[in-house]
């Protein structure tokens, strides 16, 4: 069997959780790079090179803004399968959770896992990084837990066209993703707690901007 008569196969024996594609004659069109649910399914099945993938791509960028090891680290969206959080387990030191509304494989490659409810309150307490692949909906709403709890995250944005949680302020306005891409930087820059770090790779697959946030102690501010 090639790659995506594997990856076909694997959707088949969980039908349950990737119904969608067998819609419209979706199973048709799956290649890597279609969806993230795709992109993991290659993972997982080592169709693809890890090195290769955005999820690696992404873990590189991260390390770059902050030390991973000996770090509580959560992932939140993680997908049915946590490969992002797969990788950083297997490259660093630190203790990683992944949480999304259903999870295929619990406890995968070493990774605590939890189902729930995305958009419900979650306590950050206990957590030095919040990290997303594409969290999509609930960006927004996760970006203010972290900014409730005053936690450091770092997010891959999707190329949806989400609604922001004030929508009535932009009921006029056609709404695309760059405008929310926009809505969301600007969420964050205007807040004077964080540092915000906006980078654009093209080597990923599209331009979606990669979001880093530090939270900036009481001395750092006065340093600026």
């Amino acid at each position: 069997m090639n790659n995506v008569d594997d990856v076909v196969s694997f959707l088949k024996e969980h039908r349950n959780f990737y119904s969608q594609y067998f819609e419209k004659e979706r199973l048709k069109k799956i290649k890597y790079g279609y969806t993230c649910d795709i992109n993991q399914i290659f993972c997982h099945l080592n169709k693809v090179p890890i090195t290769q993938t955005d999820y690696y791509l992404l873990t590189t960028i991260i390390s770059k803004y902050f030390d991973l090891n000996n770090k509580k680290i959560l992932e939140v969206a993680c997908g049915y399968i946590p490969i992002l959080s797969s990788i950083i387990k297997e490259k660093y030191s630190c203790e990683i959770k992944a949480i999304n509304n259903k999870i295929l494989f619990h406890h995968y490659k070493g990774v605590e896992t939890e189902e729930r409810d995305l958009f419900k309150s979650y306590d950050l307490s206990g957590f030095d990084l919040i990290i997303g692949f594409r969290p999509c909906e609930i960006t927004e709403t996760i970006i203010l837990e972290c900014f409730k709890y005053k936690k450091n995250f770092a997010f891959y944005l999707c190329p949806c066209v989400i609604e922001p949680l004030n929508k009535s302020d932009y009921v006029k306005e056609t709404w695309t993703y760059e405008k929310w891409h926009n809505y969301i930087i600007n969420l964050i820059t205007s807040n004077i707690n964080y540092e915000c770090i906006i980078i654009k790779k093209h080597c990923l697959e599209d331009d979606c901007p990669i979001i880093i946030a530090k939270y900036l102690d009481q001395d750092n501010k006065k340093a600026q």
